[in-house]
């Protein structure tokens, strides 16, 4: 990838150093006509086809709530003689997250 100085336009691709967070110097490209740093992020990057797209949860989920509303829970089940009571499922739901945080 050839990189210009956004100033001059001079080539400075063979001036890149990486990041030294021992001296708290952030790497970059240098234009040694200009006297000017580039950081990494001020530089645009070209996608490649395998990069991984990443998305707000908004964006993924739409208007979606994000989680479960506690309304939606039960920490008990329902009522033994109605199977179709909106608690069983609720009761399942609960036993679910609690199964994914390490209990039974």
């Amino acid at each position: 990838m050839q990189l210009n100085c956004p100033k001059c336009g001079a080539d400075i691709s063979d001036s890149y150093e990486p990041d030294d967070r021992e001296c708290g110097v952030n790497g970059g490209w240098y234009c040694t006509a200009c006297d000017l740093g580039i950081g990494e992020h001020e530089v645009e990057r070209e996608p490649f086809d395998d990069d991984i797209p990443i998305m707000t949860a908004r964006e993924f989920r739409g208007d979606r709530p994000f989680g479960v509303p506690i309304s939606e829970l039960a920490s008990q089940p329902g009522p033994p003689d109605d199977i179709g009571h909106p608690d069983h499922a609720r009761f399942e739901w609960f036993r679910r997250i609690a199964r994914s945080w390490g209990f039974d």
